[in-house]
Protein backbone atom coordinates (compact mmCIF):
# COMPACT_ATOMS: atom_id res chain seq x y z
CA UNK A 1 0.00 0.00 0.00
CA UNK A 2 1.25 3.59 -1.10
CA UNK A 3 2.46 6.00 1.62
CA UNK A 4 1.17 9.64 1.52
CA UNK A 5 4.75 10.29 -0.66
CA UNK A 6 4.12 8.02 -3.21
CA UNK A 7 0.63 8.65 -4.29
CA UNK A 8 1.78 12.41 -4.13
CA UNK A 9 4.92 11.32 -6.75
CA UNK A 10 2.47 9.07 -8.80
CA UNK A 11 -0.58 11.74 -8.79
CA UNK A 12 1.72 14.40 -10.07
CA UNK A 13 3.20 11.90 -12.74
CA UNK A 14 -0.35 11.60 -14.41
CA UNK A 15 -1.62 15.03 -14.09
CA UNK A 16 1.73 15.44 -16.52
CA UNK A 17 1.30 12.57 -18.25
CA UNK A 18 -2.59 13.65 -18.85
CA UNK A 19 -1.25 17.26 -19.73
CA UNK A 20 1.15 16.49 -22.30
CA UNK A 21 -1.03 13.97 -24.07
CA UNK A 22 -3.90 16.49 -24.22
CA UNK A 23 -1.57 18.98 -25.71
CA UNK A 24 -0.03 16.55 -28.27
CA UNK A 25 -4.18 16.19 -28.87
CA UNK A 26 -4.89 19.65 -29.21
CA UNK A 27 -1.73 20.09 -31.34
CA UNK A 28 -2.69 17.04 -33.78
CA UNK A 29 -6.56 18.60 -34.14
CA UNK A 30 -5.01 22.03 -35.34
CA UNK A 31 -2.91 20.55 -37.54
CA UNK A 32 -6.00 18.47 -39.05
CA UNK A 33 -7.95 21.85 -39.42
CA UNK A 34 -5.55 24.05 -41.12
CA UNK A 35 -5.09 21.69 -44.11
CA UNK A 36 -8.51 22.65 -45.26
CA UNK A 37 -7.41 26.15 -45.06
CA UNK A 38 -3.89 25.41 -46.61
CA UNK A 39 -5.03 23.65 -49.77
CA UNK A 40 -7.90 24.27 -51.91
CA UNK A 41 -11.54 22.27 -51.79
CA UNK A 42 -11.20 21.41 -55.59
CA UNK A 43 -7.23 20.00 -54.94
CA UNK A 44 -7.30 16.41 -55.45
CA UNK A 45 -3.39 14.58 -54.55
CA UNK A 46 -3.52 10.93 -56.09
CA UNK A 47 -0.86 8.18 -57.02
CA UNK A 48 -1.53 6.46 -60.45
CA UNK A 49 -4.46 3.64 -60.23
CA UNK A 50 -5.61 4.71 -57.13
CA UNK A 51 -9.56 5.57 -56.50
CA UNK A 52 -10.59 8.02 -54.17
CA UNK A 53 -13.96 10.18 -53.09
CA UNK A 54 -14.97 13.09 -54.48
CA UNK A 55 -17.48 15.47 -54.55
CA UNK A 56 -18.65 18.61 -55.68
CA UNK A 57 -21.27 21.43 -56.14
CA UNK A 58 -23.83 21.52 -58.92
CA UNK A 59 -24.13 24.37 -60.48
CA UNK A 60 -27.75 23.36 -62.51
CA UNK A 61 -30.14 20.91 -61.41
CA UNK A 62 -29.74 16.97 -61.80
CA UNK A 63 -32.55 14.63 -60.47
CA UNK A 64 -30.27 11.33 -60.79
CA UNK A 65 -26.10 10.29 -61.65
CA UNK A 66 -26.94 10.07 -65.13
CA UNK A 67 -27.89 13.61 -65.87
CA UNK A 68 -24.04 13.97 -64.87
CA UNK A 69 -21.01 13.71 -66.82
CA UNK A 70 -17.24 14.98 -66.78
CA UNK A 71 -14.44 16.50 -68.54
CA UNK A 72 -10.74 15.81 -68.40
CA UNK A 73 -7.58 16.46 -70.09
CA UNK A 74 -6.07 12.87 -69.63
CA UNK A 75 -8.20 9.61 -70.72
CA UNK A 76 -6.32 7.96 -67.51
CA UNK A 77 -9.06 9.60 -65.60
CA UNK A 78 -12.53 9.49 -65.00
CA UNK A 79 -15.65 10.07 -61.99
CA UNK A 80 -17.84 6.80 -61.47
CA UNK A 81 -20.82 8.89 -59.56
CA UNK A 82 -22.55 7.57 -56.93
CA UNK A 83 -25.20 10.03 -55.65
CA UNK A 84 -26.48 13.76 -55.44
CA UNK A 85 -27.39 14.55 -52.23
CA UNK A 86 -28.23 18.07 -50.62
CA UNK A 87 -25.00 20.13 -49.09
CA UNK A 88 -24.56 19.36 -45.37
CA UNK A 89 -24.21 23.20 -44.33
CA UNK A 90 -25.58 25.15 -46.88
CA UNK A 91 -28.09 22.37 -48.53
CA UNK A 92 -27.37 23.10 -52.14
CA UNK A 93 -27.59 20.72 -54.67
CA UNK A 94 -24.53 18.64 -54.39
CA UNK A 95 -22.56 15.03 -56.35
CA UNK A 96 -20.53 11.99 -54.73
CA UNK A 97 -18.76 9.91 -56.36
CA UNK A 98 -15.34 8.45 -56.91
CA UNK A 99 -12.39 9.45 -58.70
CA UNK A 100 -10.70 6.48 -60.62
CA UNK A 101 -6.95 7.19 -61.58
CA UNK A 102 -5.64 5.26 -64.44
CA UNK A 103 -2.34 2.68 -63.44
CA UNK A 104 -0.54 4.55 -66.96
CA UNK A 105 -0.57 7.90 -66.32
CA UNK A 106 1.84 10.33 -65.85
CA UNK A 107 2.85 12.40 -62.68
CA UNK A 108 1.70 15.51 -63.30
CA UNK A 109 -1.57 18.23 -62.99
CA UNK A 110 -4.23 17.86 -64.43
CA UNK A 111 -8.25 19.02 -64.97
CA UNK A 112 -11.62 17.81 -64.40
CA UNK A 113 -14.64 19.71 -64.37
CA UNK A 114 -18.28 17.82 -63.69
CA UNK A 115 -21.75 19.63 -64.82
CA UNK A 116 -24.90 18.40 -65.79
CA UNK A 117 -25.65 16.97 -69.40
CA UNK A 118 -28.28 19.44 -69.79
CA UNK A 119 -27.02 22.89 -68.54
CA UNK A 120 -28.57 26.71 -68.81
CA UNK A 121 -26.71 28.25 -65.58
CA UNK A 122 -24.05 30.89 -66.47
CA UNK A 123 -22.23 29.61 -62.99
CA UNK A 124 -19.54 27.18 -63.95
CA UNK A 125 -18.48 25.07 -60.66
CA UNK A 126 -14.75 25.33 -59.82
CA UNK A 127 -12.41 22.60 -61.80
CA UNK A 128 -11.08 19.72 -59.76
CA UNK A 129 -7.16 20.27 -59.86
CA UNK A 130 -5.56 16.60 -59.73
CA UNK A 131 -2.35 16.15 -58.69
CA UNK A 132 -0.74 12.71 -59.35
CA UNK A 133 2.47 11.65 -57.75
CA UNK A 134 4.73 9.04 -58.99
CA UNK A 135 5.43 7.45 -55.38
CA UNK A 136 4.06 7.76 -51.97
CA UNK A 137 6.59 9.22 -50.89
CA UNK A 138 6.27 12.30 -52.56
CA UNK A 139 2.62 12.07 -52.31
CA UNK A 140 3.28 11.92 -48.33
CA UNK A 141 5.74 15.02 -48.96
CA UNK A 142 3.44 17.12 -50.62
CA UNK A 143 1.10 17.52 -47.65
CA UNK A 144 0.46 20.42 -45.94
CA UNK A 145 0.22 18.64 -42.60
CA UNK A 146 2.61 18.42 -40.56
CA UNK A 147 1.82 15.17 -38.99
CA UNK A 148 1.39 13.59 -42.10
CA UNK A 149 4.49 14.88 -43.94
CA UNK A 150 6.55 13.99 -41.19
CA UNK A 151 5.04 10.56 -40.01
CA UNK A 152 2.46 9.61 -43.11
CA UNK A 153 -0.96 9.41 -41.21
CA UNK A 154 -3.73 11.53 -39.75
CA UNK A 155 -2.89 14.49 -37.45
CA UNK A 156 -6.71 13.31 -36.19
CA UNK A 157 -5.45 9.92 -35.61
CA UNK A 158 -3.03 11.44 -33.48
CA UNK A 159 -5.50 13.15 -31.79
CA UNK A 160 -7.73 10.06 -31.20
CA UNK A 161 -4.86 7.28 -29.85
CA UNK A 162 -4.23 10.29 -27.51
CA UNK A 163 -7.48 10.05 -26.06
CA UNK A 164 -7.55 6.49 -24.36
CA UNK A 165 -4.47 7.95 -23.20
CA UNK A 166 -5.81 11.12 -21.42
CA UNK A 167 -8.68 9.12 -20.15
CA UNK A 168 -6.69 6.89 -18.06
CA UNK A 169 -4.92 9.54 -16.70
CA UNK A 170 -7.05 11.46 -15.17
CA UNK A 171 -8.87 8.63 -14.01
CA UNK A 172 -5.93 8.00 -11.96
CA UNK A 173 -5.18 11.63 -11.00
CA UNK A 174 -9.10 11.13 -9.91
CA UNK A 175 -8.46 7.43 -7.78
CA UNK A 176 -5.12 8.76 -6.54
CA UNK A 177 -6.81 11.98 -5.45
CA UNK A 178 -8.99 10.07 -3.09
CA UNK A 179 -6.55 8.25 -1.85
CA UNK A 180 -4.41 10.80 -1.12
CA UNK A 181 -7.33 12.74 0.69
CA UNK A 182 -7.81 9.82 2.87
CA UNK A 183 -4.23 9.71 3.83
CA UNK A 184 -4.33 13.47 4.68
CA UNK A 185 -7.97 13.09 6.82
CA UNK A 186 -6.21 10.10 8.89
CA UNK A 187 -3.37 12.63 9.76
CA UNK A 188 -5.71 15.46 10.65
CA UNK A 189 -5.13 17.38 7.62
CA UNK A 190 -6.50 18.25 4.44
CA UNK A 191 -5.97 20.63 1.05
CA UNK A 192 -7.94 23.64 0.85
CA UNK A 193 -10.17 23.79 -2.46
CA UNK A 194 -11.67 27.46 -1.94
CA UNK A 195 -10.33 30.30 -0.75
CA UNK A 196 -12.82 33.29 -0.43
CA UNK A 197 -11.42 37.00 0.15
CA UNK A 198 -13.63 39.55 1.40
CA UNK A 199 -13.62 42.80 4.19
CA UNK A 200 -13.71 40.37 7.01
CA UNK A 201 -10.73 38.65 5.79
CA UNK A 202 -10.46 35.02 4.08
CA UNK A 203 -13.49 32.26 4.14
CA UNK A 204 -11.66 28.60 3.83
CA UNK A 205 -13.37 25.75 2.48
CA UNK A 206 -11.50 21.95 3.08
CA UNK A 207 -12.49 18.60 3.44
CA UNK A 208 -12.29 17.84 7.22
CA UNK A 209 -15.83 17.58 9.12
CA UNK A 210 -17.31 16.83 12.14
CA UNK A 211 -16.08 12.70 10.97
CA UNK A 212 -12.71 14.12 11.44
CA UNK A 213 -12.78 15.68 14.84
CA UNK A 214 -14.01 18.79 13.88
CA UNK A 215 -16.34 21.41 15.37
CA UNK A 216 -17.18 24.99 15.28
CA UNK A 217 -14.79 26.82 17.23
CA UNK A 218 -11.78 24.96 16.30
CA UNK A 219 -8.46 26.00 15.42
CA UNK A 220 -6.67 24.93 12.53
CA UNK A 221 -3.04 25.60 11.28
CA UNK A 222 -2.71 26.41 7.49
CA UNK A 223 0.73 25.33 5.78
CA UNK A 224 2.13 25.80 1.87
CA UNK A 225 3.53 23.66 -0.36
CA UNK A 226 6.70 23.52 1.06
CA UNK A 227 5.12 22.71 4.45
CA UNK A 228 5.50 25.91 6.12
CA UNK A 229 3.21 27.32 8.17
CA UNK A 230 1.72 30.51 6.67
CA UNK A 231 -1.29 31.11 8.44
CA UNK A 232 -4.28 30.02 11.15
CA UNK A 233 -7.89 30.18 11.20
CA UNK A 234 -10.81 29.18 12.85
CA UNK A 235 -13.82 26.95 11.98
CA UNK A 236 -16.84 28.46 11.81
CA UNK A 237 -18.98 25.69 10.50
CA UNK A 238 -18.88 22.40 9.59
CA UNK A 239 -21.04 19.24 8.33
CA UNK A 240 -20.00 15.58 8.29
CA UNK A 241 -16.94 16.00 5.78
CA UNK A 242 -16.31 19.04 5.13
CA UNK A 243 -15.55 22.59 7.14
CA UNK A 244 -15.65 26.29 6.54
CA UNK A 245 -13.25 28.18 8.64
CA UNK A 246 -11.83 32.05 8.70
CA UNK A 247 -8.43 33.34 8.67
CA UNK A 248 -7.47 37.28 8.59
CA UNK A 249 -6.84 38.66 5.04
CA UNK A 250 -2.77 39.41 5.65
CA UNK A 251 -1.97 35.75 5.84
CA UNK A 252 -0.77 34.57 1.94
CA UNK A 253 -3.34 31.69 1.65
CA UNK A 254 -3.88 29.92 -1.38
CA UNK A 255 -6.07 27.20 -2.82
CA UNK A 256 -3.75 23.63 -2.81
CA UNK A 257 -2.33 24.74 0.46
CA UNK A 258 -3.27 22.54 3.49
CA UNK A 259 -5.19 22.77 6.60
CA UNK A 260 -4.19 20.62 9.78
CA UNK A 261 -5.94 20.36 13.22
CA UNK A 262 -4.03 22.96 15.62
Amino acid sequence: MMDLEQVNRWRDLASKIAMVFCVIAMLGLLDGLLVHFREPANLVKVLPGASVEINGELTDEALDTQDLTFVTDSDQLRVKFEAIHKGYFLGGDMWRGRLIVGPDIAPGKYSLAVLPKRTVSPRKAPDFRILVFADAASLQQSSTSVVRRWFGFSAFNVSAGCLPVILLAVGAVYLLSGRRDGLLAARGQAEIYQVTKGDDGCEIRFGLGTAHGMTPGARIAIYDAGGHQVGTGTVEVCNQKISVAQATSDQPIKAGYLVSRA
